[in-house]
């Protein structure tokens, strides 16, 4: 080999080095790492697709999609959703603040105050994380006993201000809400 072949097989080698480290600093990230907040960038998973169950004042059982252990050990949940719309209801922060309730009561870990919602939008497959305030305890309680209370009729339900909600409700046969616009 000639001292300009050696150069050139050098300057190659440096270059692919280089590239190899950049790539494996910045460059193709596992899917799920992708939509995951700078939070939960090095968290690791704690429970998938798991169910669990509280006792005590209420009996909540709950099944969590994901749930990530931060660095401080707390636990942080994610509830998966593939929707048209990117944005977030409050059934989403109801069902993760159920979550919470049960695994808290089942495992005694602590779990963070807050989690998220990771919208997937049909259509496109975008992913957009949302972070949202869980129900505290007291609140998760209240709407147990309030449902509670409903369904064996010691109050009466109240119909929804969102009347396209009906349309998918598993109740629907049995509810009659009053006829005003949107409620068929």
């Amino acid at each position: 080999m000639t001292v300009a072949e050696w150069g050139l097989f050098i300057v190659v080698i440096i270059v692919a080095a280089l590239l190899a480290y950049w790539i494996g600093r910045n460059g193709a990230k596992p899917k799920e790492d992708v939509w995951r907040p700078q939070e939960l960038r090095d968290a690791e998973i704690a429970y998938a697709e798991q169910l669990f169950r509280s006792n005590g004042p209420v009996s909540v059982v709950a099944k969590l999609d994901r749930a990530y252990r931060h660095r401080n050990r707390r636990i942080i949940l994610v509830e998966l959703k593939t929707r048209q719309v990117n944005r977030v209801y409050l059934s989403d922060i109801i069902e993760l603040s159920a979550q919470r309730f049960a695994l808290e009561a089942q495992t005694r870990e602590a779990v963070a105050p807050h989690g998220y919602v990771l919208v997937q939008q049909e259509g496109n497959g975008d992913k957009k994380s949302h972070r949202v305030r869980l129900m505290t305890h007291t609140e998760v309680i209240m709407l147990v006993a309030h449902r509670e209370a409903v369904l064996f009729g010691e109050m009466e339900a109240r119909y929804t201000k969102w009347p396209r909600l009906c349309r998918h409700c598993a109740f629907r046969q049995e509810c009659r809400p009053p006829m005003y616009p949107g409620h068929s």
